[in-house]
């Protein structure tokens, strides 16, 4: 390793995850995965802020703010156990749970925003946008591997839209590989998208147009009984409501 400065480090200068954190805030990743024993190391530096490098012989106090993440539920973790209940009741000081992105459409259209910014680059192109059809066909889908499918997703279809287009690089419905979970979805997306080629809009504008044909609708078929309507949406009642309200839909009219 060589610093700024050019002057070549051994690993005994080298400074371990914490010690660089050391004042700051250090963000772990996925700790559900630590084995027994690292989970026995990193308790250990969570109660007493002690470190100690490999081959060294003193040990350093850290000061560091701890974010954990994971994707395990812990708590059958340790009933299990494979996680340490000490370890966890440590690392649960302020709990944050992440809802799964079916039970949270509207961030797709964010995120796609982000993914695609990132292609830009990636692929050298001055722009990369999704269609309305391609957009819609992300709002039909369950998601089960949240975040990171959608990603990759919209990064399959990019690659698809380059290789397929001479100068501009639209992402169209066919691009999409994944299918829609509900043969009523996909005629729902036909009943919106009225050409076989619609050009392409703004994403927020399009995604509630859907939004709100979806909800619409489901209440319309369930007698406007939010409950019925929130079930066929795969999505919590509490949520739906919140979705409509933001969406300019008259909550108070249909639930009374």
């Amino acid at each position: 390793m060589v610093t700024k400065k050019g002057r070549l480090l051994d690993h005994k200068d080298r400074l371990g995850k914490f010690a660089a954190a050391d004042g700051g805030t250090l963000f772990l990743d996925e700790v559900g995965e630590l084995s027994l024993t690292l989970q026995s190391k990193l308790l250990r530096v969570l109660q007493s802020g002690e470190v100690q490098a490999v081959g060294a012989d003193h040990i350093h106090i850290v000061d560091v703010r701890v974010v954990a993440a994971t994707n395990r539920d812990l708590k059958e973790e340790v009933r299990r156990g494979k996680f340490r209940a000490d370890l966890y009741h440590r690392l649960s000081v302020y709990p944050l749970f992440v809802p799964p992105l079916i039970e949270r459409l509207d961030d797709i259209p964010l995120l796609v925003g982000f993914f695609l910014e990132q292609l830009r680059g990636t692929l050298n192109a001055k722009q990369v946008v999704m269609d309305r059809q391609a957009l819609s066909r992300l709002m039909h889908y369950d998601w089960p591997g949240n975040v990171r499918e959608l990603e990759h997703c919209v990064s399959r279809a990019a690659l698809k839209a380059k290789h397929q287009q001479w100068q501009a690089n639209i992402i169209e419905i066919h691009d999409i590989d994944i299918a829609p979970k509900h043969h009523q979805q996909t005629q729902q997306i036909e009943r919106l998208t009225t050409q076989e080629k619609t050009p392409p809009v703004a994403m927020k504008f399009a995604v509630e147009l859907l939004q709100k044909d979806l909800i619409v609708n489901a209440m319309e078929r369930h007698g406007f009984n939010w409950s019925a309507a929130a079930r066929e949406l795969e999505m919590d009642r509490a949520n739906l409501v919140r979705l409509a309200k933001r969406l300019g839909l008259d909550v108070k009219k249909q639930m009374s």
